[in-house]
């Protein structure tokens, strides 16, 4: 008698509630803005050298104010909204497993969601790789074998 090996079973993403919806929504939005408005700055700096001195004046503020909103609208505040909307996961997290990176929990409460690499990798402005990879190390941590699901396990934690 022969032995076929069969794959395992595939999992079911969890069903995500409507208020984590919206608060996923809600995020990524605010982090698209925070991107563009990353972009604007870096333009805006590569310009200025450019336009006339009675323009600089105006770049410079422009650059000042984006620069002021990027600091109080930082990847922290994210952070910070993300840890209410989960009652203190991740500081939780941090607490059991304190070898994961700030990197690595931020990619938690992202996975947590949940989010697709590529979605993790655009926010994060890295490669679907680098995401991965973290996957990788994350999953060594938290010793999960090969057939359990990294997002369910960040899923079903309290």
């Amino acid at each position: 008698m022969r032995i076929i090996p069969t794959a395992p079973p595939y999992e079911t993403a969890p069903i995500i509630p409507a208020d984590q919806q919206m608060s996923r929504t809600s995020m990524l939005r605010e982090m698209r803005y925070t991107g563009v408005l990353k972009h604007v700055a870096e333009d805006l700096a590569k310009m200025e050298s450019a336009l006339p001195p009675e323009h600089r004046v105006t770049a410079k503020r422009l650059q000042r104010e984006v620069g002021e909103v990027l600091e109080s609208d930082g990847l922290a505040h994210v952070e910070h909204i993300m840890d209410s909307m989960h009652d203190g996961y991740l500081r939780r997290l941090a607490q059991d497993f304190p070898t994961l990176t700030p990197t690595e929990l931020r990619m938690a409460a992202f996975l947590r969601l949940p989010m697709p690499s590529k979605e993790i990798a655009s926010l994060f402005s890295c490669s679907v790789r680098s995401v991965e990879k973290h996957r990788e190390r994350m999953r060594k941590k938290f010793h999960l074998s090969p057939h359990e699901s990294l997002t369910m396990f960040l899923a079903s934690r309290v």
